[in-house]
């Protein structure tokens, strides 16, 4: 069904640059002051590709996007990027450590050959937003490369794929991120693990967990550099570099992504408006262990919480049935559609006009509400979504609502780079 390939990766050359100080998260989850901090941290630190600064004497000529390819190509002439000598797939392992627990979450990086939406070959689980793909592709016309990888789920029961990877893989670099992660990055280049792991993906579709908007951006430059060049044979635009990871992995993790909203309404207007919603009761737990207590919530179950006092709220049986005839079958049942028609219906809360206003706050990170929610703000605490309803909601052609889900941890920017040879098929 999918065709993944090996590809002539560019790092970082490690005798040049320190690889802490280069690499950085996703573009979209970090604020403008860490994206300049960042920035300053190093000349030859990604975001200079990836994310570049804003300048008032910015035009057509001279903008983010021309600094990244001049850049792009001063950085590989330099000798900062180096090319790999041979076609690889590179393993990706990423160790961290979740609610006192040790993990591991293994995945590997390749490139895939894109498919139309409606092929469904590779399936979304979230809306895109035009003013974000313009950007993307700027970056893509203007370097010709990609600088980050999506993340995508595929299913392999017995985990055939990342056990042939990790026996033939050769050791290429590791590195730290600020929250004490260490990343590790592996090579592999035996044709036998790779041509295992091409006929696992071969198998069934690939679900995006993150980067619906670089996807989207890839098939409208592939559209243009067909219209160039032809539709075929295939070229490397036809590509796309992702890092695939199974369903089955252990070291998967999903977090909820709670909401911090500042509301003209009164704790006292809260709770008599979702009284005839559902049961209230006020949560006798200590706040320090309130994170812990939300990992037990059910889909029909939030908390809210404010200055300190928390109340669970539990949607009566009767409006979860109603739900089902709001919502399409699988996305009725998620804790996000499920909480934003509450707030919508019982409080008249629209969570998009809040966020225009910047009065609503996305955050995966229970504690880091729970110590926010105080004065007008209050923090609400979702329940998590299985990892299994974005299949489920994909496979029935729908999306989930906005921030729905938090891959965590996140894959750095950075690690390995495709460029892009239009003229050029694989291997590329």
């Amino acid at each position: 069904m999918n065709e993944i390939k090996p590809f002539y990766g560019w790092r970082y050359n490690l005798e040049k640059v320190r690889l802490e100080d280069v690499l950085a998260p996703p573009y979209d989850v970090v604020s403008p002051e860490e994206q300049e901090n960042y920035l300053k941290k190093s000349p030859y630190n990604v975001f200079h590709l990836e994310l570049g600064e804003i300048l008032s004497t910015d035009n057509q000529d001279e903008n983010r996007y021309t600094r990244a390819r001049e850049f792009w190509n001063r950085w590989r002439q330099e000798g900062i990027l180096i090319r790999e000598e041979k076609p690889s797939i590179y393993l990706y392992l990423l160790h961290f450590e979740w609610e006192g627990k040790l993990l591991t979450r293994r995945g590997f990086i390749s490139l895939v050959r894109l498919a139309p939406w409606k092929s469904k070959k590779i399936l979304p689980h979230e809306k895109t937003f035009d003013k974000v793909t313009e950007d993307r592709l700027k970056l893509l016309r203007a370097t010709h490369a990609q600088f980050s990888q999506i993340f995508c789920l595929y299913h392999d029961k017995a985990l055939t794929s990342l056990k042939v990877l990790e026996k033939e893989a050769k050791p290429l670099c590791r590195a730290k991120d600020p929250q004490g992660f260490t990343h590790e990055l592996l090579q592999v280049n035996d044709e036998e693990a790779i041509k295992t792991v091409q006929q696992t993906i071969a198998q069934g579709p690939l679900y995006i967990a993150d980067g619906h908007h670089r996807y989207t951006t890839a098939l409208r430059f592939m559209k243009e550099m067909e219209e160039k060049y032809g539709a075929n044979p295939p070229r490397c635009f036809h590509y796309m570099m992702m890092y695939l990871c199974p369903f089955e992995e252990p070291g998967l993790l999903v977090l909820p992504t709670h909401r911090l909203l500042t509301l003209s309404l009164s704790l006292t207007d809260i709770e008599q408006k979702l009284k005839s919603w559902g049961q209230i009761s006020q949560i006798d737990v200590p706040t320090e262990k309130l994170a812990v207590y939300v990992n037990e919530l059910k889909p029909h179950q939030f908390v809210f919480i404010n200055n300190g006092k928390a109340y669970l709220f539990e949607l009566e049986a009767e409006k979860v049935q109603k739900a089902k005839e709001v919502f399409p079958a699988p996305v009725a049942k998620l804790p996000v559609s499920l909480f934003t028609w509450v707030m919508k219906e019982a409080l008249g809360i629209d969570e998009a006009a809040l966020k225009v206003q910047g009065k609503a706050r996305f955050i995966p990170w229970a504690n880091e509400v729970i110590s926010k929610a105080k004065g007008n703000t209050f923090g609400f605490l979702l329940a998590p979504t299985p990892v299994l309803a974005l299949e489920e909601v994909s496979q029935a052609g729908t999306v989930m609502p906005h921030k729905s889900t938090y891959f965590h941890p996140k894959i750095l920017t950075g690690t390995v780079f495709f460029e892009i040879s239009p003229e050029k098929g694989p291997p590329c």
